[in-house]
């Protein structure tokens, strides 16, 4: 097999079945869970995202794009660490000085202290599980790094299944399951690469700390306002609707996870492997021809779950039926997002970080707009349509100052398909017969537009089984 399909399936194998792993905790969940139940939790866990992408203050991405610089990989990873884990430990101590305070601001509930003290607990280990597993994927050890991803994601599912089958069933099952089975998890990593931590030759290396930070911080802000864009429709409907329609949008983005799983698979294995193609003088076209077969694989895929909705939502509970309006929206979500990963790649290889901020004003002006005019009226649909709106903006932003730092590619059919979905989506709000059909046909206009890079791609698998005979 080809090394570069090789690598890219060792990366799939743990975000599939991570992703696999965590849709069947789906049903599960929505089966025992009222949507008002699960739009509390659903809160809970856009805090803990946002909270966890400023904590790595963007050193994370310093740490990808300087690792194969670095001589001693111990101490480099060290000094990378250092400050996002002292500031998780901060973190921590507040939440045992201010457990209730802590409770108050994720759950609404001053007395769930417990709880509150094992968020600040989780966090710390978050940031650890997070440069534990960016060593691993510098250093391109595929199956190593999925296994890892599933042992994490199984440790979550069954402690789901213990907390809503025997303890609770309300939020909290979904709060304790997360928490505990990250730790524990975790606790795997800890001992299983314990030599990362081997303190023996380490050396503070204040001028690394400075580059890193330098290069971070422009992303921390991007980051950070790319998790307001992702997390704001969320916050609308905690605004301007209520826990029913949260809890209909959360179990929608966990349906439409079922892209994400290309999303992570492949970001995971493209970005070590775009930076050593760029550091090898690989031309342009290389990076072309593996954004167009993203867009054909992703926008195939988007089509399938139009057609297939009503068999995907049948697997939640009647109370979550309106899931099937907002699907096809939040499906554009990980499709626009891992596309931007082929065709905004100047922006890192030129280390204009600064720029990530710009692409994610650019998103999040339209989308606040959206979720301010559209949540009050139409709920979780019009969180869903603002979304992917924003992320329209996100990909056109990100690519446009891509080709200004780098090489431009040829983007046309990209929006030509993009736009085609969108469409699609709106139709699949119109409660009329016949939209089977109607996303057959979208299926079929979308590989005719896409043909030629079907013929690009089984010609490469030609030239590739030539070489191996």
């Amino acid at each position: 097999m080809h090394p570069f399909l090789k690598k890219l399936i060792g990366f799939s194998i743990g975000p599939v079945a991570g992703a696999a792993l965590s849709f069947l905790t789906i049903p599960l969940t929505t089966l025992f869970i009222r949507p008002e139940e699960y739009g509390k939790a659903g809160l809970f866990l856009l805090l803990q995202s946002l909270i966890g992408s400023f904590l790595f203050l963007g050193i994370d991405q310093a740490y990808t794009r300087d690792y194969h610089e670095a001589r001693d990989k111990t101490t480099f990873f060290q000094n990378a660490l250092l400050i996002p884990l002292g500031f998780a430990l901060l973190l921590f101590l507040i939440t045992l000085l201010m457990p209730q305070w802590i409770a108050q601001t994720l759950f609404g509930q001053k007395n769930q202290l417990l709880a509150a003290v094992l968020f600040g607990l989780m966090i710390v280990f978050m940031v650890l599980e997070r440069f534990i597993l960016l060593s691993l994927r510098m250093q391109e050890k595929a199956l190593e790094y999925s296994l890892l991803n599933i042992f994490v994601k199984f440790t979550v599912l069954v402690l789901t299944l213990i907390f809503v089958l025997w303890v609770r069933r309300d939020f909290l099952a979904v709060v304790y399951s997360t928490i505990l089975g990250q730790i524990a998890g975790d606790c795997y990593l800890l001992i299983r690469y314990r030599q990362l931590f081997n303190l023996r030759h380490f050396a503070l290396d204040r001028a690394l700390l400075g580059a890193m930070l330098r290069f971070g911080l422009p992303i921390l802000i991007a980051t950070s306002l790319s998790g307001l864009l992702n997390g704001f429709n969320r916050i609308a409907l905690r605004l301007w609707s209520d826990f029913a329609q949260l809890g209909i949008f959360t179990a929608t983005v966990k349906i439409a996870a079922l892209l994400a799983i290309i999303q992570t698979s492949f970001t995971t294995f493209w970005v070590p492997t775009a930076y050593r193609w760029f550091s090898e003088g690989r031309k342009a076209a290389d990076f072309q021809q593996v954004s167009e077969g993203v867009l054909l694989i992703l926008s195939v895929l988007a089509s399938l779950i139009f057609i297939f909705k009503n068999l995907i939502v049948a697997l939640l509970s009647a109370r979550y039926a309106d899931t099937r309006l907002l699907i096809g929206f939040l499906c554009l979500q990980p499709l626009i997002y891992t596309l931007s990963e082929t065709t905004g790649l100047g922006i890192v290889f030129s280390k204009r970080s600064t720029l990530s901020i710009w692409v994610s004003v650019i998103a999040l002006i339209p989308g606040l707009l959206l979720n301010i005019l559209l949540v009050p009226r139409w709920g979780a649909v019009g969180a869903a349509i603002a979304t992917a709106v924003s992320y329209l903006f996100f990909f056109a932003a990100r690519s446009y100052f891509s080709a200004r730092c780098w090489q431009r590619l040829h983007l046309v059919r990209h929006y030509a398909v993009i736009l085609l979905l969108f469409l699609a989506a709106l139709a699949n709000l119109l409660p009329v017969s016949g939209l089977t059909t109607l996303n057959l046909i979208v299926l079929a206009v979308l590989l005719g537009m896409q043909w030629r890079t079907i013929k690009n791609l089984a010609e490469w698998f030609r030239h590739q089984e030539g070489i191996r005979s």
